[in-house]
């Protein structure tokens, strides 16, 4: 009973400090219009099932520029054009780091991504490197001859459904070339489902991209994330732990196979970047699992 007085003695004490403070910064700083909410939850119960649905009818009523704080988290809220521009063309660079996330923290390798990392010398660095050694023409072209084959494979395999009489679902089909492209792109060579995981590629990336999309409470109020109120915590070190073992052993097999004499994917390149004193990419093996685990998720 004493930890439950407690407890509702520091929540009471947490929300009456956020509503002195947001007083006081809403004196001293000039903020767009918008709903005030309560203390500490913010303007969350204004958003339902159809969040783009309430933004518009609060738009409709304090702006195309308007602020909400969601949690203890200030937002900004644009919905015209014309201060879209404002805020993607001519004050990029202030709006162009995404906030952190738990997911990012525990899927992304703590935003090492060239998606989630905020902008900075790293990110530049991390989007020269894959714009000019990874995406490069000449790179890509390396991989035709294997696009060929995977695509003779592809056009085989209907042909004798064809033949036999057996239906063919060529979405999945398709679906199933991308993702073996990519493979061999990024590791060399196509992996077995169960080399991965039980589940297989697919349902754990759609594991992720749901945990990434699902409403976390935690990013809003970070003082309740390690309660892990909704169990998002637990599923996304399930997840990278899966990820993680999978690159640790495609790195090693790298590692020991650096000097054979064969096309180099992905992996090679970027192992040869690594600790190099040559280039300006300062990267590890943090690193290149974070770039091949988004380079993963956006192709398969």
């Amino acid at each position: 009973m004493s930890w439950t007085w407690t407890t509702l003695a520091v929540f009471a004490f947490l929300f009456l400090l956020q509503a002195i403070l947001w007083k006081r910064n809403a004196k001293t700083k000039r903020l767009p219009p918008g709903p005030r909410g309560f203390p500490i939850f913010g303007c969350l119960h204004l958003l339902g099932k159809y969040p783009h649905r309430d933004l518009h009818k609060l738009a409709q009523k304090y702006g195309s520029i308007m602020h909400l704080r969601l949690g203890l988290k200030p937002t900004i809220v644009v919905s015209s054009s014309q201060a879209a521009e404002l805020f993607l063309r001519t004050h990029d660079l202030v709006f162009a780091s995404r906030p952190p996330l738990e997911a990012s923290k525990y899927i992304s390798y703590n935003q090492k991504n060239m998606i989630m990392a905020p902008y900075g010398s790293y990110w530049r660095n991390v989007r020269k490197m894959c714009t000019l050694e990874l995406l490069s023409n000449v790179k890509i072209n390396s991989f035709k001859s294997m696009r060929k084959k995977e695509l003779d494979l592809l056009i085989e395999y209907v042909k004798e459904a064809a033949c036999s009489g057996i239906a063919v679902d060529l979405s999945a089909k398709v679906g199933a070339l991308s993702a073996d492209m990519t493979c061999r792109m990024l590791f060399g060579k196509k992996y077995m489902e169960k080399e991965f995981d039980e589940r297989g590629f697919k349902a754990v990336m759609e594991e992720t991209m749901e945990l990434s999309a699902t409403f976390n409470l935690a990013d809003y109020i970070p003082q309740i994330d390690s309660l892990d109120l909704q169990g998002l915590r637990k599923r996304m070190k399930a997840v990278a732990k899966v990820f993680d073992e999978f690159f640790e052993k495609v790195i090693d097999e790298h590692v020991q196979s650096r000097d054979e004499n064969r096309t180099k994917d992905f992996v090679d390149l970027m192992l040869s970047l690594m600790g190099s004193e040559e280039t300006d990419y300062c990267i590890d093996r943090e690193h290149i699992k974070a770039i091949i685990l988004v380079t993963t998720i956006h192709q398969i």
